[in-house]
């Protein structure tokens, strides 16, 4: 594992301590008050949020990779960590203050263990619009938790979600109208200085304060923060309470993960550096090992301090030491500051964050783009309001996964040949040809997606359902594999199935566009033998073109045989060809135990047992078998026809074949076959 620090990532070059100490200053005049606020949601002493911002981000800013992220408590982990102590004990009790340290110790522990085994991956299975719905789901539930003290009275602050709207319902003749106009007026600034260099939290706090305590305003206020730095405690190892708080943890966990990663990632691409996800998953746990034994809680990284922190200037990780340090000042010396700062100021701020966290102009933009995509956010942030954050993020991962093996099992595909006529994208692709250059009898499939477990029935039901649709008899398909980059067991059972189907209604299966690594994988399984190498093509034009050229008779076929004249009879779409019915792509033939045998053990014979179990061999688009339809050598023989030299089963006994196969293309046959009788 490759580690970066303050010095190899240039934090300590002398050319960036005023841009970060001036980015520094802006970030922690955001990350104080904010972090007050997530102390509040999970129902610890106001300080210990300050705590979160001492010794971790200077832990982290030792280990990351990352020269942009800035890291601190944060809204989704604090409303986690609430939902996970709250479930062991009442906030306010030392068991839960215990509960919250032993949540950021195993929070901690699971993120190293995630980066040295480079699960970084797993971000990738969080879709962005499960991250938006999830952020406004928590977003919703900070209102909601919070909007009793923004309108002066009290409720149960274990309620669940809808617990919180009765009770709501039944206050709203308690309303202090005095709370109200603080927490509206501090709403108000904040949103109109979101964004800007100002900190709009910080002077909306300062400016009610001093009203509050200039006119001497009977509000509940927070009160003064105990001065001097945490001391260092370990939290309680109870195995038992381990096992309850371990799905928090996981929780807390991917969050961070999903968070922090794209965060990082975002502003490492922006200017042009390397981010090591891995690595950070270790400076997190680290870090949030540092915070839980400084009396602190889970920390992430912040996704509008890192921008805050870019937008004045920020050029380094030391961004995170320097704020650290300006934290610690306060902490020590001016923790009297906050004596006045209003109950309800601070419920307007963690509104203020629930607010930000409903990205509106993303929601939007999703519904404009991607309506599926809109369901699954709006899924995703019902179920963390209504739920609860740990319930609704796993709900919101089940429903992207799910929908992301939806995709995989109804991939889009077109039909790019049929009947002659070309799609638009084809002709694209292919260039234009004259009317009736190409043949009336050729489908050319395009699937767009790997073969798997979960979509091979899907493939062979849309290339079933083509042929049906097609107006000209098709006698040839050719699957278009460029964007099939793989395939697995089921789906090369699946081919094989489907090349023994079309063989039987004398149709035959090619691939086009075949990259190398589906190509290693044809051959791997066996298929390329069974589909024929002259059928596999590396571009659609060749593919469609080779197909056009290539026609060999039954005689010519044979011949390369060098089979007695005894030793075989030709089968099924060949007594067809021969009749002057249609064309055959695939030579069947009914061959004796002894010849079946020796051509088995030639190199360039393969040999293939389908599900029903019918074994036959293969080579160059013949097909022998022992026998057919209860069909063997020696009956055919009996009633066998000769024309130019080859022998073919009797019309009689094709048409008594057909009708125990009793598809709607065999009745057609027979049709034609009894009218070649009746002549």
């Amino acid at each position: 594992m490759r580690y970066s620090t303050i010095w190899s990532t240039g934090g300590l070059k002398r050319r960036n301590v005023r841009s970060d100490l001036m980015a520094a200053l802006v970030v922690t005049a955001i990350a104080i008050p904010e972090s007050l606020a997530f102390a509040a949601i999970v129902g610890l002493p106001l300080e210990t949020g300050l705590y979160c911002a001492l010794l971790a981000p200077i832990v982290f800013a030792m280990l990351t990779s990352s020269k942009r992220l800035v890291v601190g408590a944060d809204s989704a982990t604090a409303v986690l960590v609430a939902a996970g102590a709250g479930a062991v004990a009442m906030a306010g009790t030392p068991e839960h203050a215990g509960a919250v340290a032993l949540l950021g110790v195993m929070t901690g522990v699971l993120l190293i263990v995630m980066g040295y085994a480079r699960m970084g991956f797993l971000v990738d299975l969080i879709s962005r619009p499960v991250l938006v719905g999830f952020l406004a789901g928590v977003g919703v539930q900070l209102i909601v938790h919070r909007l009793p003290d923004v309108l002066g009275f009290t409720v149960d602050t274990n309620s669940s979600f809808w617990q919180n709207i009765v009770q709501i319902s039944q206050h709203l003749g308690s309303i202090d109208l005095t709370s109200v106009l603080i927490a509206v007026t501090v709403i108000v600034i904040s949103l109109l200085f979101w964004g800007r260099k100002i900190p709009g939290i910080l002077l909306a706090l300062v400016l009610v304060s001093i009203v509050v305590a200039y006119f001497e305003i009977d509000v509940a206020t927070v009160g003064a923060l105990p001065t001097g730095l945490p001391q260092l405690s370990l939290p309680p190892l109870s195995l038992e309470m381990m096992i309850v708080l371990l799905p928090t943890a996981a929780s807390i966990a991917l969050v961070i993960l999903a968070q922090s990663s794209a965060v990082g990632r975002s502003h490492a691409s922006d200017h042009g550096e390397v981010y090591h996800p891995n690595q950070d998953l270790i400076a997190m746990g680290v870090a949030n090992l540092s915070s839980a034994v400084t009396q602190g809680f889970a920390i992430n990284g912040s996704p509008p301090r890192t921008l805050a922190a870019e937008k004045s200037g920020g050029r380094s990780i030391m961004v995170n030491v320097y704020m650290a340090l300006m934290i610690a000042v306060v902490v020590i010396w001016a923790a009297g500051i906050f004596s006045y700062i209003p109950e309800a100021a601070l419920a307007a701020v963690v509104c203020v964050i629930g607010i930000h966290l409903i990205r509106v102009r993303e929601f939007r933009r999703i519904f404009e783009t991607q309506k599926t995509e809109f369901a699954i956010a709006l899924a995703a942030l019902a179920a963390v309001a209504i739920l609860g954050v740990r319930q609704g993020l796993l709900i919101a991962v089940i429903i992207a996964l799910m929908e992301r093996l939806r995709r995989q099992y109804r991939p889009t595909d077109q039909i790019l040949l049929r009947d002659g006529v070309l799609s638009s994208w084809a002709e694209a692709r292919l260039g234009p040809y004259e009317q009736g250059m190409l043949p009336e009898t050729v489908l050319v499939y395009g699937f767009n997606g790997a073969l798997f477990f979960e979509n091979a029935a899907y493939f062979e039901h849309r290339i079933e359902k083509a042929i049906k649709h097609s107006k000209k008899p098709v006698e040839h398909v050719i699957v278009d594999a460029g964007a099939i980059d793989d395939i697995d067991y089921t789906a090369a059972g699946m081919i094989r199935k489907l090349y023994q189907q079309l063989s039987r209604d004398d149709i035959g299966l090619g691939f086009a566009h075949v990259p190398p690594h589906l190509r290693e994988q044809l051959e791997a399984f066996d298929l390329i033998g069974l589909i024929g190498k002259e059928h596999i093509a590396e571009t659609l034009k060749q593919a469609i073109e080779d197909h056009m050229e290539r026609r060999e008779t039954i005689q010519q076929r044979l011949a390369t045989l060098k089979l007695d004249k005894d030793e075989y009879v030709v089968i099924a779409g060949g007594v067809l060809e021969i009749l002057g019915m249609r064309r055959t792509n695939n030579l069947d033939i009914i061959v004796d135990k002894q010849t079946y045998d020796r051509y088995r053990r030639r190199a360039d014979w393969k040999e293939y047992q389908f599900d029903d179990g019918n074994k036959m061999i293969v080579c160059r688009g013949v097909t022998m078998t022992k026998k057919w339809m209860d069909y063997d050598l020696k009956t055919l023989r009996r009633t066998a026809f000769r024309r130019g030299g080859v022998s073919f089963m009797s019309v009689e006994a094709l048409i008594a074949a057909k009708q125990k196969l009793g598809r709607p293309k065999d009745k057609a046959d027979i049709r034609l076959l009894k009218a070649h009788l009746d002549k």
